[in-house]
């Protein structure tokens, strides 16, 4: 009865939200960590309040960072005693980073409202790692979250698939008219089938690492089956980078975990270029002098030749965050001239040379100090975890990170808030186990 009266005074649908809000409010209050497992729902989440309440879809992120802050200030009133604050050899790089960004914003603004919008861009999906860091309580709630980002995954995977399937229709750009043998590319919910081919490129290596975490044989069954599902839809993706960066994180995830499986993995990709229908005409043709030419006309190589161009006049700071190669200068139109020449703005896909030009070698040195750091101490999270489980979870989330890293040189993978977003997660799941299996050590060699 109650219900029914709320119900008719605020409307069903607030009454179901509201209540909703109460049951998440009180799950996590009742074990902080939960919190962390609503940021592993990000694309889902994304995709449906674009679809259902695009008023809210522009702010929910900044919401969530919102309740997980309060959430950390929850816990350290309650639990202090019992954790405090995590610190780990990857803060102080972050940090630096943030503060050489704020340095470039402050020293080089040409238009200040579009320099604070490119900088909020860059900045804000990467404080989730300071957040999520604090809020995870222990290896099994490491676990816990990246299986919950497996089974997202995996569905869209799932997804993509039956899209190749029935063959969904694509934009015409999407492939280049001399490339046979591509009859659809998948993107499932997202709105590219890169940014697809990246997050599974991200995801994958973490579903192998379950595969041998995996107790049962039937769990290793359903983990390989899912892995191998991600593995179609990147195929069906079509996305060369995405291919490339996959190819690269799966050649660490070999060398961290067992070099006799080369072999296998070798020859899994001679299958899937046989037996996939275009995978080797997309790879053939990238190396053509066919595509170098249309390339050159209206591609990646002319948009990084006259990034190149742009970069040279302002090297130093470059021509100011959010002014040109992302989604910030598109938004705003931007115009940059280079002597006689204009060049309207575009995505550079190339995040590397896309931070050159608008924060110049100073930012571009920062950046890649920054992932040199995530990856130098995914390395040493490795070599000092000492459970197996644990082991195997940190090379899979840092052979994912690694795939993306290197998509990063083909594709402006860190302007889509979600990539960004799963990235700093898994850094902040990989550098928690970091910081664990230092306590155990650190308390070993007190008791010794």
């Amino acid at each position: 009865m109650l219900l029914g009266v709320f119900g008719a005074k605020i409307g069903m649908e607030n009454l179901f939200i509201l209540f909703a809000i109460a049951i998440v409010s009180i799950t996590i209050l009742a074990k902080y960590e939960t919190i962390t497992y609503i940021l592993a729902l990000y694309p889902f989440l994304d995709f449906g309040f674009r679809i259902f309440i695009p008023s809210f879809a522009s702010i929910w992120d900044e919401l969530l960072f919102i309740s997980m802050f309060c959430v950390w200030g929850y816990k350290y009133l309650l639990y202090r005693k019992q954790d405090n604050f995590k610190q780990t050899p990857l803060d102080m790089p972050v940090i630096l980073f943030i503060v050489t960004m704020t340095i470039v914003f402050i020293l080089n603004s040409p238009d200040y409202k579009i320099s604070l919008e490119g900088f909020r861009a860059v900045i804000q999906y990467i404080l989730w790692y300071f957040v999520v860091i604090q809020l995870l309580k222990d290896e099994q709630s490491a676990k816990n979250v990246c299986l919950v980002l497996v089974l997202l995954v995996s569905i869209m995977a799932l997804h993509g698939i039956y899209q190749f399937i029935i063959g969904i229709e694509n934009p015409s750009h999407w492939t280049d008219s001399k490339e046979a043998g591509v009859r659809a590319r998948v993107f499932s919910i997202l709105s590219s089938p890169n940014i697809l081919g990246s997050l599974m490129a991200l995801v994958i290596p973490i579903c192998l690492s379950f595969v041998f975490i995996a107790k049962k044989i039937a769990t290793k069954i359903i983990y390989f089956f899912l892995a191998m599902c991600m593995i179609g839809a990147l195929l069906f993706t079509f996305s060369r980078g995405a291919w490339i960066g996959f190819a690269a994180g799966i050649c660490l995830y070999v060398f961290l975990k067992d070099k006799r499986l080369f072999i296998p993995f070798i020859i899994l990709g001679l299958l899937a270029v046989i037996i996939v229908p275009g995978v080797a005409g997309r790879i053939l043709y990238m190396l053509s002098p066919e595509y170098i030419e249309s390339s050159l006309r209206g591609g990646r190589l002319v948009r990084w030749a006259d990034g190149l161009r742009i970069f040279a006049t302002t090297p130093i700071f470059g021509v100011g965050l959010g002014h040109f190669g992302g989604a910030v200068a598109m938004n705003n139109e931007i115009v940059y001239s280079v002597g006689l020449q204009n060049f309207k703005t575009y995505y550079m896909d190339n995040y590397y040379l896309k931070t050159a030009v608008e924060t110049g070698i100073v930012g571009l040195t920062a950046f890649v100090m920054l992932m040199y750091q995530v990856v130098l101490n995914g390395l040493r999270t490795i070599k000092i975890t000492k459970s197996k489980d644990s082991k195997e979870l940190a090379i899979g989330i840092l052979s994912g990170l690694f795939a993306v890293i290197i998509h990063n040189f083909v594709e402006n993978v860190f302007e889509v808030p979600m990539m960004t977003s799963c990235f700093w997660l898994l850094v902040a799941i990989l550098m928690h186990l970091w910081y664990i299996n230092y306590k155990k050590e650190e308390c070993f060699d007190n008791e010794i």
